[in-house]
């Protein structure tokens, strides 16, 4: 059964026509995991982001690791397709020396979501924790409650209940900030 059931609704979106060709983007930040991979989709209208939609892929360490990993594939898949985005943001893996494992497995997440996202023709992007801390934060070290307060602020929202989905759409607003950037060069 899949878990990917949070989108329900279609997000259509109207394109503006003045000096700037694309005045609306939808970005999807993903915050890849095996056990969970969070996800998060936002509306960006001239320099204002608002959320779409946010939620998290779960999958049972009892089943087997294919089984895992046809579920993200899946999921992912749904999340694109309802979105449709204009630019995908993926957080860049890290691995500890002390849990390889935890890399070697974290990378058939991503190789998984790197795969689905080329099928789908989106361009991608891939952020560190780094970046994601300076962008909303300032600072590189900056703490997760400091990330969910920018979060919060910069969507207008209360509450968003996820870790992994909130850490998504930090993914998101990064981008948004980065294309933002670019665009008023």
């Amino acid at each position: 059964m899949s878990s990917a059931r949070w989108l329900r609704k279609s997000f259509s979106r109207s394109r503006e026509k003045n000096n700037d060709p694309r005045p609306e983007m939808i970005i999807l930040g993903i915050d890849p995991g095996l056990t969970t991979t969070g996800f998060g989709g936002i509306r960006c209208v001239h320099t204002t982001p608002s959320l779409i939609t946010c939620g998290s892929i779960k999958t049972s360490p009892r089943e087997h690791i294919s089984r895992r990993l046809f579920q993200i594939h899946t999921d992912i898949n749904t999340v694109i397709n309802s979105l449709r985005p204009d630019l995908i943001a993926v957080e860049k893996a890290f691995s500890l020396v002390r849990y390889p494992r935890a890399g070697i497995l974290l990378g058939g997440v991503l190789g998984i979501i790197y795969l689905s996202v080329f099928n789908q023709n989106v361009p991608m992007i891939e952020l560190t924790p780094k970046e994601i801390k300076n962008a909303l934060a300032g600072y590189g070290g900056a703490g997760k409650l400091q990330i969910k307060s920018a979060i919060k602020r910069a969507l207008g929202v209360t509450n968003i209940h996820s870790s992994h989905a909130s850490d998504a759409l930090a993914v998101a607003l990064t981008a948004f900030y980065r294309e933002r950037g670019r665009r008023n060069r």
